[in-house]
């Protein structure tokens, strides 16, 4: 059995509609996910990852928050030698600091946050053109990130997750998170 890491939520947001995201204080969370985001529902349209899914038929909404790290995204910016790269850029609902290889937790681990919101990750957050289109406009005259980020980000562009246990999270609140394998101990 692995010790539960412990880490600081550092950023918030929704994304309403398109990114950047909308930066918060806090975020309510329901089981449908974060009040306000497209990605709010209990159901959401297959895509190609949901194979042997039709596009577009109902299933689970599984990708109800997205989840990125400080570190991660600072080694981001390293990579594509730009001075940062922002959670709300790439529509991350939470940027976690204090999690080593946040996007390498396993499925079915749990973030516990100290307010009692509680979430489960489901998988690492594929990075795709659209988060880097809205890098590339951040970095005027560097309209290659847009297809850098993919492959820079690839390992690093973290978690997508569902609400397990409803409740605020907060900017500055504490999380625990439990590796999948020490769930239920």
């Amino acid at each position: 059995m692995a010790e539960d890491m412990r880490g600081v939520v550092e950023a918030l947001a929704i994304t309403p509609e398109l990114i950047p995201s909308t930066e918060l204080e806090e975020v309510e969370t329901t089981l449908e996910g974060l009040v306000g985001d497209k990605h709010f529902g209990l159901t959401m349209k297959a895509n190609k990852f949901q194979a042997p899914y039709p596009k577009g038929e109902l299933i689970r909404n599984v990708r109800q928050i997205s989840i990125v790290s400080a570190e991660e995204l600072a080694q981001i910016a390293t990579a594509m030698g730009v001075e940062r790269v922002e959670p709300a850029w790439l529509g991350a609902n939470l940027m976690l600091s204090g999690v080593p290889d946040l996007t390498q937790l396993p499925a079915g681990s749990r973030l516990y946050f100290e307010g009692g919101a509680g979430v489960v990750v489901e998988g690492e957050n594929m990075p795709c053109v659209t988060a880097g289109g809205c890098l590339a406009e951040q970095y005027p005259g560097r309209p290659e990130l847009r297809s850098a980020f993919p492959k820079q980000a690839i390992g690093k562009r973290g978690l997508v997750a569902w609400v397990e246990k409803p409740g605020v999270i907060r900017k500055g609140e504490k999380v625990t998170v439990r590796r999948a394998e020490d769930v239920g101990r």
